[in-house]
């Protein structure tokens, strides 16, 4: 079993982050969702002129969202990486160079990532990081757990997945003289018992959890005001 502490932080969070959750996206299993994130993830990085970490648990959500968001970020002069286009450490590197690209990931890509300063204005989380239920590494733990009485849920699969959020999480703020914001587009972090614990595990910021057009208002103020 996992045991998460919430441990102080380096980083000045509480004056230098926005956590930002659209209250009125459809949840990630639902139809609309892709149609909904596309949009929106569109228009936050035309606000924000890229300066991105886009970040998914499925390379399917990622092709889509890419694929119907880059051709509007090129007219802008927004280049849109891809991961698989390149190995990472060369990703990487393009993405520090051109500070105002886009990056889109999935798996690896939600730790490790170092990129302070201007390149990184904005982190989005496009669904919690719960691992896949086929997992065959988690089918075998799941099944050792219930057998022993737990709750694979609880004991497994949600702390696991706090873990990652937190990781992701942590790629916006790499020097205490970095600022912007982390928008988890995935709603159940407010609507489910369990979205409580994804928040407490993280750090204190300044809070936007309104409709996605509050949200986009309200990053702006945040980063240029």
């Amino acid at each position: 079993e996992y045991e998460l502490a919430n441990l102080p932080s380096p980083f000045p969070y509480s004056e230098h982050a926005l956590l930002a959750v659209p209250t009125d996206a459809p949840e990630p299993s639902t139809a609309g969702y892709q149609k909904f994130l596309s949009r929106f993830v569109g228009d936050l990085l035309e606000l924000t002129e890229g300066h991105a970490l886009v970040l998914f648990t499925s390379y399917e959500m990622l092709r889509a969202t890419y694929e119907s968001t880059r051709d509007r970020l090129a007219g802008m002069g927004i280049n849109s990486l891809r991961q698989g286009e390149d190995d990472r450490a060369r990703l990487l590197e393009r993405f520090n160079e051109d500070t105002s690209s886009v990056l889109f990931a999935t798996e690896s890509f939600w730790q490790g990532v170092d990129a302070p300063g201007e390149a990184l204005q904005v982190v989005v989380l496009c669904r919690l990081p719960f691992r896949v239920p086929t997992d065959p590494v988690l089918t075998a733990r799941t099944e050792m757990i219930e057998a022993q009485g737990g709750n694979a849920f609880t004991a497994l699969a949600l702390p696991e997945a706090v873990m990652k959020l937190r990781q992701g999480f942590g790629r916006l703020i790499r020097r205490a003289s970095d600022r912007g914001g982390v928008v988890i587009t995935d709603v159940r972090v407010l609507t489910k018992p369990y979205g409580t614990m994804f928040r407490r595990s993280l750090p204190e910021t300044q809070e936007s959890f309104k409709s996605a057009r509050g949200v986009l208002e309200d990053v702006e103020r945040f980063l240029y005001q």
